[in-house]
């Protein structure tokens, strides 16, 4: 259990009160709109609330920390991401160019070929890629992940970007 509070539990604590005062201020939201900040709302207060606990006791923070690698046994080694001390490393530019080209890509072929068809194919890919999982499993998973955004998006009116 840490013993003083540091700036980043600070920060945490005035992020959640903030958050807070903005699902209670959306209460004031006509019925049809208070869906999409109480959604944001109350999950990133659930987050900030794991983040909170772990300050007092580490192990939650630990247990969170989950990454797909560990679920599907990536052969990505959490060396080659922490160092020697145990804190994480800068990552190398081509890493973040790399990620830079996913952003830029998935942002100009949705333009292209639209959202429903270009979402599954780069999570599939970014799966298959980077986080070295199966393709069985990496289409599941992006056919889930896909299939809840389209279905959020429906439930919110947001109409769907169907390609040039």
């Amino acid at each position: 259990m840490k013993s003083r509070p540091d700036g980043s539990f600070i920060w945490t604590i005035i992020h959640g009160l903030y958050v807070l005062m903005l699902v209670i201020i959306a209460q004031a939201f006509p019925r049809p709109l208070r869906f999409t900040p109480f959604l944001a709302g109350y999950g990133t207060l659930a987050m900030i609330g794991v983040l909170i606990l772990g300050h007092y006791y580490p192990e939650i923070l630990r247990w969170t920390e989950t990454t797909l690698q560990d679920f599907w046994g990536g052969d990505r080694n959490k060396k080659e991401q922490y160092g020697a001390t145990g804190t994480e490393t800068t990552p190398a530019w081509s890493a973040v160019a790399r990620s830079i080209a996913y952003i830029i890509g998935y942002l100009a072929l949705v333009v292209v070929f639209g959202l429903v068809v270009i979402t599954p194919i780069f999570i599939t890919t970014y799966l298959i890629v980077e986080a070295h999982v199966k393709p069985l499993p990496a289409v599941l998973a992006s056919f889930f992940a896909s299939k809840v955004l389209i279905i959020g998006m429906v439930m919110l009116q947001v109409e769907i970007w169907a390609g040039i």
